[in-house]
C-alpha cells in the first residue's frame, strides 16, 4: 500500500493535549495517526501545557523521520499555570525560550519558528539581529509570526516569511487585506480558528478531555470584551480555509481519534 499523500492540514499539539486531562500515550498516538493519514505538519508552543505539549510532541517524533515533517514552534510566551502567562520578547528570552523548546521536541531545529504575538515595539533591532543569528546558526529555518490582528503587519514590516492568524467566514476587511498582503509578499500562511471569533457554547463534559474546553467556555463568558459567539461547524470552517486562495496550511487539534480521521478524509475532498 503506498502512503497517503500530504495534505494541506496542520495538527495543532495544544490545548488539552498539554495537559493531565489526556495522557502522553494517548497524544502520541493522536500525531502518529496524523501522520500516518498523511499530515505533516505539527505546530506547537511553550505555553501549551507549560511546555508539556512540546515534550509530548518530541516523545511522538522519535518515531517520526524528520526530514519527512514540517515542525513549527513559538517563542515571546510562557505558561507558568492555568491562567497565568509571562511575556518576554528580548533576544536573551527568545533565544533561551527556543532552544528549551528545541530541547523538549527532541531536535536540532524548528523549521519555522513564530513570534507569539509580539506587538510592533517588540520587534526591535536587537530582537532581530538575534534573530539573524539563531537563524544562520541553524535553530530554525523560517521566521514567522503569530497574531490576529495589526500586529501580523508589523511583522511583516519586519520581514517574517510565514504568519498565523485566524481564517473564518466572518473575516473583516483587514484581516482580508493583511491575507492579500501576506500572499503578494511570498509569505506562508497557517490558518487557525477557522470556525470563527466566538466563545464555543457551554455543554456538559461528556469525557474528562471535555473539561478542557469547558474551562475556556466558562472562562470567555466572564471575560470583559469577550467575544459574543459567532462560529460555524468544524468542518465548514475548515473547509473555507482550506479552500481559501490565500492559506497555505490550516490547523486544527483534536483529542480524538474519529474527530482526526473526519478532519483528514475532509482534507482530501
Amino acid at each position: 500500500m503506498t502512503d497517503p499523500l500530504p495534505t494541506r492540514l496542520g495538527f495543532g499539539v495544544s490545548g488539552a493535549l498539554g495537559t493531565p486531562l489526556i495522557g502522553a500515550d494517548k497524544v502520541c498516538a493522536l500525531i502518529h495517526a496524523a501522520f500516518e493519514g498523511g499530515l505533516v505538519h505539527f505546530d506547537t508552543a511553550p505555553a501549551y501545557g507549560a511546555g508539556e505539549a512540546e515534550r509530548r510532541l518530541g516523545l511522538a517524533l522519535r518515531d517520526l523521520p524528520r526530514d519527512a515533517l514540517h515542525l513549527s514552534t513559538k517563542a515571546g510566551i510562557l505558561s507558568r499555570g492555568l491562567a497565568r502567562r509571562q511575556r518576554d520578547f528580548t533576544p536573551d528570552a527568545i533565544e533561551a525560550s527556543l532552544r528549551a523548546s528545541l530541547s523538549r521536541l527532541g531536535v536540532d531545529g524548528a523549521d519555522t519558528l513564530f513570534l507569539h504575538g509580539a506587538a510592533p515595539q517588540e520587534w526591535t533591532p536587537d530582537l532581530r539581529r538575534r534573530l539573524d543569528d539563531l537563524r544562520a546558526a541553524g535553530a530554525f529555518v523560517r521566521l514567522g509570526a503569530a497574531g490576529r490582528g495589526p500586529e501580523l503587519d508589523a511583522a511583516l514590516d519586519a520581514g517574517a516569511r510565514a504568519i498565523m492568524c485566524p481564517v473564518h467566514p466572518f473575516m473583516d476587511d483587514a484581516a482580508k487585506t493583511r491575507l492579500a498582503r501576506a500572499r503578494s509578499a511570498g509569505c506562508t500562511v497557517f490558518a487557525i480558528e477557522t470556525s470563527g471569533p466566538g466563545r464555543s457554547p457551554v455543554t456538559a463534559p461528556r469525557r474528562v478531555t471535555d473539561l478542557y474546553r469547558l474551562a475556556r467556555s466558562v472562562r470567555a463568558l466572564v471575560t470583559p470584551g469577550a467575544p459574543s459567539r459567532l462560529r460555524v461547524p468544524v468542518a465548514e470552517g475548515l473547509r473555507h480555509a482550506l479552500d481559501h486562495p490565500h492559506v497555505d496550511i490550516a490547523l486544527m487539534t483534536t483529542t480524538r481519534l474519529d474527530h482526526l480521521a473526519d478532519n483528514l478524509a475532509l482534507s482530501r475532498a
